[in-house]
């Protein structure tokens, strides 16, 4: 890695953007065709009936609504794959309308692989070659250390990021995660202690390097014993809203000022407008008012708990 062009790239544009929006918040950004269905009412009124019309141009509204909100957008890959190609047209379009906007993607796929199978999804996701290109991904550890070492690199490389998942926001993820060892610790500990050493020299003027970690609001009483083994890395912290993950159980993520972590909502955000007229049809027009209003209200809150830190 000695050839990379910019360890911190990512982590200083993020914090950059926490600073001139004052937000820590993530939209992300999840075309279900399950809720994007077009023949359910409240989709033809916000987006027509045309399946590839209607995925664009949700993904477009979102970004719209809340580019002056969030910090990044997280579109979730699996949506985009489960609509085949047009969903994959889709993702590129959202991707590069999101760079055109400036704001940085993190794109949720959590590839995990070794030797070539990880270089060849890093190229995908993490090379400026790529109508994929994001500028974060979501990786798993599960294979080892070596099988994050490509991602990392790739990141390191091209001023990318990586966010390692260690304690998830499922209900059965600690089935796994909360696995005592034998060497003391928890399967997410031991895993995040990898992140931690992945980490190493690779910290930017911000204090942060590439290698973040997603922890869960879902599970408050990992987030700080967490955060205090990964000093130097992002969090990502998914599970609010609509997960039932609380801001207040945030705050121990954050460094003095707010610093240090991002929260992530998708559904309390993006889909609660089929259910914000109470049976009302939306139009195009006061959907994108609903996204923005809740992507306010989800900032606004996120920052009461992250200013209230003392980590």
């Amino acid at each position: 890695m000695e050839n990379s062009l910019d360890f911190g790239g990512f982590a200083e544009r993020v914090s950059q953007r926490v600073a001139e929006l004052d937000s820590r918040l993530v939209v992300g950004i999840d075309p279900d065709p399950d809720f994007l269905n077009p023949l359910a009412p409240g989709i033809r009124a916000a987006f027509g009936d045309e399946p590839e019309a209607i995925l664009e141009r949700f993904c477009r509204t979102v970004l719209e609504a809340v580019k002056d909100q969030a910090v990044c957008v997280k579109p979730q890959a699996a949506f985009f794959e489960s609509w085949g190609l047009p969903g994959m047209s889709a993702l590129a379009d959202c991707i590069s309308e999101a760079r055109r906007a400036g704001v940085p993607v993190i794109l949720d796929a959590k590839r995990g692989d070794v030797g070539n199978t990880a270089k060849a999804y890093a190229r995908a996701y993490l090379d400026p070659c790529s109508p994929f290109f994001s500028d974060a991904l979501t990786v798993n550890p599960y294979l080892g250390e070596d099988a994050l070492r490509p991602f990392v690199e790739a990141a390191s490389r091209n001023g990318c990021g990586v966010f390692v998942l260690v304690r998830t926001s499922n209900p059965a993820s600690g089935t796994v995660q909360s696995l005592p060892l034998k060497t003391g610790g928890t399967v997410a500990e031991s895993v995040a202690s990898m992140v931690r050493r992945l980490s190493e020299g690779l910290t930017g003027p911000s204090g942060y390097s590439p290698v973040g970690a997603v922890v869960g609001l879902t599970h408050p009483e990992d987030v700080l014993k967490l955060r205090i083994l990964m000093p130097r890395s992002l969090l990502l912290l998914p599970g609010f809203g609509a997960q039932g993950g609380r801001a207040e159980d945030a705050s121990c993520a954050f460094h003095l000022g707010g610093k240090g972590a991002l929260v992530s909502a998708s559904r309390s955000i993006t889909s609660s407008f089929l259910r914000a007229g109470d049976g009302e049809l939306l139009s195009h027009e006061q959907v994108a008012e609903d996204i923005r209003t809740r992507a306010i209200h989800a900032r606004e809150e996120i920052n009461r708990a992250a200013l209230r830190s003392s980590t």
